[in-house]
């Protein structure tokens, strides 16, 4: 119901979407925060796990529809979409902590701007998704 386009509007799923992303972020920097700095994930480990989550999200959004139990379910969020506002979920959480972050925060804004160049259209109409959440 949370991501069924055919039960609630585009807009309502994308403001989900990207409150869930953003709650994922800062549960992410939650738990990292409380290992000891020696046990603390790297650049590299962040990096790959914010990819695979974005990719794991789009397909799980889609694969539900395939389930016969799921009679109805529509999720009309594209790949660019659920990129864009993770990338921006990210970005926005890790900015207020960027000592550590500075990297991940530099590579989560090289992404926006492929987003950008790639999608310029729909990502110009999803930051108000964005600027909506956040205020």
């Amino acid at each position: 119901m949370f991501l069924d386009t055919s039960f609630n509007s585009l807009a309502t799923v994308l403001k989900n979407v990207y409150t869930a992303f953003v709650e994922t972020a800062t549960k992410m920097w939650t738990y990292a925060r409380c290992l000891p700095i020696g046990k603390q994930p790297g650049t590299k480990l962040l990096i790959k796990t914010i990819s695979d989550l974005m990719e794991l999200a789009f397909v799980l959004m889609k694969s539900k529809a395939k389930n016969k139990k799921n009679v109805g379910y529509k999720c009309a969020v594209s790949k660019v979409q659920v990129e864009w506002l993770a990338t921006n979920a990210f970005r926005t959480v890790l900015q207020k902590r960027q000592s550590k972050y500075g990297k991940v925060i530099e590579w989560l804004g090289v992404r926006i701007g492929a987003l950008l160049m790639k999608e310029r259209e729909a990502c110009v109409r999803m930051r108000g998704v964005v600027q909506e959440s956040v205020s």
